[in-house]
């Protein structure tokens, strides 16, 4: 399980890890967590003012006052480009993570029974080779600012590790 959506590809960088690579040549599939971003990519988020005080979201540097405006024109544009196509921006990241292959499946963190028909309608969503470049260039367009990791000192900010062993 990792984190990967439009503005995360940490795992596609084979420069690094060779992660996404690894798993296929494995034969092991890729469950991506956050796959809207952590809610940002649905576009429902307008304002780090819509965060809760204990919002886990105010430590990432994503979220953060300086950052969130520059998140923001992209989410913008990304709605944008879902409109376009008639679907939620939430049904596009979906439909996109499941373009990747066969070997990758979203699980996001639905909140209501109408965010998950809202999600089930991703199923109906096609992304064609030249949606995938679409949607990859958009986000090269504008560049995600700031890290994916929490500034918090009390949440691990480690990239990748090992599964701890069991006892």
């Amino acid at each position: 399980m990792i984190e990967y959506n439009p503005w995360t590809l940490d795992i596609e960088e084979a420069s690094e890890t060779h992660l996404l690579q690894t798993c296929r040549e494995l034969g092991v599939a890729v469950v991506a967590y956050s796959p809207l971003g952590r809610g940002f990519l649905s576009g429902r988020c307008k304002s780090p003012d819509d965060f809760e005080p204990t919002d886990s979201r105010r430590t990432y540097q994503r979220f953060s006052p300086q950052n969130f405006p520059k998140n923001l024109e992209l989410v913008k544009k990304f709605e944008a480009f879902a409109d376009k196509k008639g679907h939620t921006p939430a049904q596009v990241v979906l439909a996109w993570i499941m373009s990747q292959g066969g070997d990758f499946f979203p699980i996001p963190g639905t909140k209501s029974i109408a965010l998950l028909e809202q999600n089930l309608g991703s199923l109906d969503v096609k992304i064609t080779p030249e949606g995938d470049k679409q949607i990859r260039d958009l986000i090269r367009s504008i560049g995600v600012a700031g890290g994916r990791l929490s500034t918090h000192p009390g949440v691990p900010n480690k990239r990748y590790q090992d599964t701890p062993p069991v006892s």
